[in-house]
């Protein structure tokens, strides 16, 4: 993939603004920190410390269906109280002066207020802090939270029956606009829960001075041409999920047998001595230095590789084979107190106009392909926020709409894949009892 900004990259990334650095980078670090409570590494939590956090052992919440929550029955009861209570992750929404623009937009329509708040840097713990409250069957204090669903806590919130299940006839524009990437997904079929925020990948980076055709397939990461400058993530959930795909099996709908001979591959592949180490976000740093030519690579790195001319031969490879795409989803909690704005506040994003000043800032992979054509040839109200943006984010928007890790091409689309969603704290705990053990030693 050609550098998408062309002329002097070192110029633009000059020009970027500090806020879509640490969005593309360090937020996801945050969400990819699950190995900290998968039990290895110093100061981790260990599995039986994911377990109560988690509180799959004993938990007694009264489910949404046992009470009539969600129907639409009791949807139609629901009146709007003119605010919300809106939890995301840090960096990940667009920024103006210091104001939301979106935000500020969504009042002047509908008379909402939006207590937007960052609480989330890390799905286990932020759903440790959320807990109690639902178990106690209390308001957590949030009206629509963001959860990734490649992590413990969405499962558990749904299998447990502690999230309010979506208003279906008032997402008009989730139907009418939303990406298919995104529509009826493997761990929330029929969108019954969740509407997403915002997507990306984990594929595979390489440099291209070094390996000017990786081919099309996982198994560059497994050619022993390439034997200790291979890199692989330290993640359980990303090892194992590249391991499924390079044994041919999708790992949304994986078995632990599979399980099992994904081990076995990724064993042998480190026995060969072609792994280098197993990386945290530290991948993104020797894939740089070159002390590894080829790795697991999360979407936002490479993107923000490309922007410096230093590292413009450091390209995206999503393999025949899939790229895992992770969605970080909005969600009301069980309990909250204004269901009806929050379902307003989700639908208002499912706007073209809306998600093209959302992704002109955020740069991640957008759940709105219209969106596309309003940053090509803005109008109205976004071409008014999108100018006020250009001057501090120092790139055309065509830069965004252009971009395939924003706005994915088919083939991307076609070869994005899915994560496994844990059905208990005993099937996760299997799955790092395989994938953990590979990563020690290394």
């Amino acid at each position: 993939m050609q550098n998408r900004y062309g002329g002097d990259e070192a110029q633009h990334a000059h020009a970027i603004d500090p806020a879509i650095r640490r969005g593309l980078t360090q937020p996801r670090l945050s969400r990819r920190d699950m190995l900290k409570f998968a039990g290895a590494g110093a100061g981790a939590l260990g599995l039986s410390a994911l377990a109560s956090a988690c509180g799959v052992q004993g938990a007694t919440g009264t489910t949404a269906k046992s009470a009539g929550v969600g129907s639409q029955s009791w949807w139609a009861k629901q009146k709007l109280h003119h605010v919300v209570n809106f939890g995301n992750w840090p960096y990940y929404i667009d920024v103006l002066n210091g104001k939301h623009p979106t935000l500020e937009h969504f009042t002047q329509l509908t008379g909402i207020k939006v207590n937007y708040t960052e609480p989330i840097s890390n799905n286990v713990p932020f759903y440790a802090k959320i807990r109690p409250s639902l178990q106690a069957h209390q308001y957590t204090g949030y009206d629509i939270v963001v959860l990734t669903n490649n992590s413990p806590p969405l499962g558990y919130l749904i299998n447990l029956g502690w999230l309010t299940p979506l208003d279906q006839r008032a997402m008009t524009n989730f139907y009418k606009y939303a990406s298919p990437l995104v529509k009826n997904p493997s761990w929330d079929p029929g969108n019954k829960y969740t509407m997403a925020w915002q997507s990306g990948w984990t594929a595979i980076g390489y440099n291209s001075s070094v390996i000017p055709n990786p081919g099309s397939s996982v198994g560059v990461l497994f050619d022993k041409k390439y034997a200790g400058k291979v890199g692989m993530m330290s993640d359980p959930q990303e090892l194992g999920s590249l391991g499924l795909l390079a044994i041919g099996v999708e790992p949304a709908t994986s078995t632990e047998s599979d399980w099992a001979k994904a081990a076995t591959k990724l064993q042998q592949q480190k026995s060969d001595g072609i792994v280098r180490a197993y990386y945290d976000q530290s991948y993104i740093d020797n894939l740089k230095n070159g002390n590894t030519v080829v790795s697991q690579a999360w979407s936002g790195d490479i993107f923000q590789a490309d922007l410096n001319s230093k590292y413009r031969d450091l390209k995206l490879l999503i393999p025949d084979e899939g790229g895992m795409h992770w969605t970080d989803n909005m969600c009301i909690p069980l309990y909250a107190q204004n269901p009806k704005d929050a379902m307003t506040l989700m639908e208002y994003y499912y706007q073209p106009q809306v998600e093209a000043v959302v992704e002109y800032y955020n740069d991640y992979v957008c759940p709105v392909p219209d969106a596309r054509q309003v940053l090509l040839h803005p109008t109205g109200w976004a071409a008014q926020e999108l100018a006020a943006m250009k001057p501090s984010i120092g790139l055309p928007f065509s830069t965004t709409a252009n971009a395939p890790l924003v706005f994915p091409t088919p083939q991307y689309n076609q070869l994005s894949r899915n994560y496994y969603t844990y059905k208990s704290q005993e099937e996760l705990t299997a799955w790092n009892n395989l994938f953990l053990p590979i990563t020690q030693g290394a």
